[in-house]
């Protein structure tokens, strides 16, 4: 009777790892946080482990000698462990592997270069061109307004060096 249910256990619990595992080559089921802590082990994911290592020392100790005794109960349990304890340091090392674009607005994109898109007009009172320019945030490419003191052509690289709020200059 005892065998019965831990072979079912061991069946459900490995069939769930499969799928799962299956899944996560489609991108279907895979789930990371940024910050790892220990509820992430105490999941379903770390449920999962733990009974595949319990169940399945279990099920190998019943179908090798069909006799269980308290101390395979014990060297399940630890098995278990060992199994949720290498889930633990397998989420550590691909958050290593995890990166995240820094996205750059603001006083942060001085010095960048760009090109300049637009010409929009010229302001007379201020002596100043309007562009429209294109540079890198870190994601894409954004489109800017800025001004320069100098008249610059559709295409030109320019170096943005001062930022007052609402646009960019640039030389």
């Amino acid at each position: 009777m005892i065998e019965n249910i831990i072979y079912g256990v061991t069946i459900v619990v490995y069939g769930i790892f499969i799928i799962r595992f299956i899944l996560s080559w489609i991108g279907g089921d895979f789930e990371i946080d940024a910050d790892l802590d220990i509820s992430d082990v105490v999941s379903f994911k770390g449920v999962t482990h733990f009974l595949m290592g319990f169940s399945g020392w279990l099920s190998a100790k019943t179908y090798i000698d069909n006799n269980i005794q308290w101390y395979d109960w014990l060297i399940a349990f630890i098995i278990g462990l060992i199994f949720v304890v290498i889930l633990f340091y397998v989420y550590k090392f691909m958050l290593k592997l995890e990166s995240k674009p820094e996205i750059l607005s603001g006083k942060d994109l001085i010095g960048h270069s760009g090109k300049i898109y637009i010409y929009e007009y010229y302001d007379v009172d201020n002596g100043l061109y309007h562009y429209t320019i294109t540079t890198n945030n870190g994601v894409g490419t954004i489109e800017l307004p800025a001004v320069s003191t100098l008249e610059l052509r559709t295409g030109d690289t320019i170096i943005l060096y001062d930022y007052n709020g609402s646009y960019y200059l640039i030389k």
